[in-house]
């Protein structure tokens, strides 16, 4: 009987030792699972910290780069703003801005640079005419009438002088002999060293020629003669 009382007993302590291995074990087991999930866990964290590391230098990169161009744009606005404003002082304004428009305008008529800059020198200086006119005749050319007498010369024959017209007519259409005045003609002013201009429309007509250091002021009308016109021109000399 005593016998059978021990193997219960060793039976008893091996069923003991046996659930207190199974709680270590399991014990284990859950502290190795704890320690793999931390570890994973780490790991994790690490990846996303790295990737969040590698996004804020991606996005520094940009800032740094928009940074830049945005200071470029400034400078460049800066730059159009500055020509904006030398431009705005170089467009004339008020009378500046008529008289400029007014030396376009010559210009496009065919007015010569040489003789608007001579002007626009000598209109502040003083000039002395002398006040002596010379009048000269001569037959405007219509196609149907030359002539000899159809040019005159001034200034000791260096500025030759001759008109073109259209022929008048009368109620039938037939052609005169000489030219219309109520129709624009042109007169034409050549310089014998070389240079030409002209003054076209409707009669009376003013016209200026510089030569060396003279301006010969001319104003032409009608002649008392049918089919001529008659000139005068004073000669004007302009500082230097």
């Amino acid at each position: 009987m005593a016998r059978g009382f021990r193997e219960s007993r060793r039976r008893d302590r091996s069923k003991r030792r046996l659930a207190v291995l199974k709680w270590v074990f399991l014990i284990l087991g859950l502290l190795g699972l704890g320690f793999m999930a931390y570890a994973a866990g780490t790991e994790l964290a690490r990846g996303q910290v790295r990737e969040m590391k590698e996004k804020v230098e991606v996005l520094e990169a940009d800032l740094s780069s928009i940074t830049s161009r945005a200071a470029a744009l400034q400078t460049e606005r800066d730059e159009a703003v500055k020509r904006e404003e030398a431009l705005k002082e170089q467009v004339p304004t008020g009378k500046a801005r008529e008289i400029f428009a007014l030396l376009s305008k010559q210009l496009k008529a065919g007015v010569k640079e040489e003789r608007l800059m001579f002007l626009v020198r000598s209109s502040g200086e003083a000039v002395r005419c002398r006040n002596e006119p010379v009048l000269k005749r001569f037959l405007v050319q219509t196609g149907l009438t030359r002539a000899k007498n159809d040019w005159v010369t001034f200034a000791k024959s260096a500025i030759v002088v001759r008109a073109k017209g259209e022929v008048a007519r009368n109620a039938a259409g037939q052609p005169h002999a000489w030219f219309d005045q109520q129709k624009p003609i042109t007169v034409s002013f050549t310089k014998i060293n070389g240079g030409k201009s002209e003054a076209t429309g409707l009669i009376p007509l003013q016209h200026s020629v510089v030569l060396g250091g003279d301006e010969y002021r001319f104003v032409i009308t009608p002649a008392k003669a049918r089919g001529f016109l008659q000139i005068t021109a004073d000669r004007c000399q302009v500082p230097r």
